[in-house]
């Protein structure tokens, strides 16, 4: 069986394994970190990170900010994000799910700093 090639911008690749949403390449992603900006519509956010290499968990505004997308920033109530890395193109990413006006965004953004698995950084802007 032949492994189809490398897709920019797709978040899958031979079936369920993910590929580098920068690259495409389907070999060497990492999530390693997930935050939550919860909130009700249009209220103050509760940030909370949680490191998944070392299960560590920070939930207070000062010390967690999450990636936000372009389509809708902030949006008007919850936001989710995983970040990883990737080994063949050493980028790193944010996957986004932003709750905006009764629809869900799915964004991919890139992160310009890192790598995230050895700065372990809570802050994104």
């Amino acid at each position: 069986m032949t492994t189809p090639p490398p897709r920019p911008g797709m978040l899958t690749y031979s079936g369920e394994v993910m590929a580098c949403p920068l690259c495409g390449d389907g070999d060497g992603t990492h999530i390693e970190h997930a935050y939550v900006a919860a909130r009700r519509e249009d209220r103050e956010f509760t940030n909370v990170h949680v490191n998944g290499i070392t299960g560590e968990v920070a939930a207070t505004p000062e010390e967690v900010s999450v990636p936000t997308g372009g389509a809708v920033g902030e949006g008007r109530r919850q936001r989710l994000a995983l970040t990883g890395w990737c080994e063949m193109c050493g980028g790193e990413y944010a996957i986004v799910f932003t709750q905006h006006k009764g629809a869900t965004y799915m964004e991919t953004v890139q992160i310009n700093e890192g790598p995230i698995y050895r700065t372990g950084r809570t802050d994104w802007r």
